[in-house]
């Protein structure tokens, strides 16, 4: 995952979410594209918001994705 974006973080700070972004990872119930986006959110250089930490853990379901909407029928 490419680390350069947005302004550059402390080194402290770094360490922290390298190892919070391995032990995600190591969580068999954190699926790792899920972790790599919030990992991508934290590095943004910005307080993430509550919706988008949520957003990045749990995406919307395919069929939302698509515009879908109902059952189906």
């Amino acid at each position: 995952m490419d680390r350069d974006q947005g302004p550059p973080i402390s080194p402290t700070l770094e360490k922290v979410l390298k190892k919070f972004l391995e032990v995600m990872k190591a969580d068999e119930a954190i699926e790792d594209d899920a972790a790599d986006r919030l990992d991508a959110l934290l590095r943004s250089g910005k307080a993430p918001k509550p919706d988008e930490i949520s957003a990045a853990l749990f995406p919307p379901p395919e069929d939302e994705e698509n515009g879908a909407i109902g059952d189906g029928a």
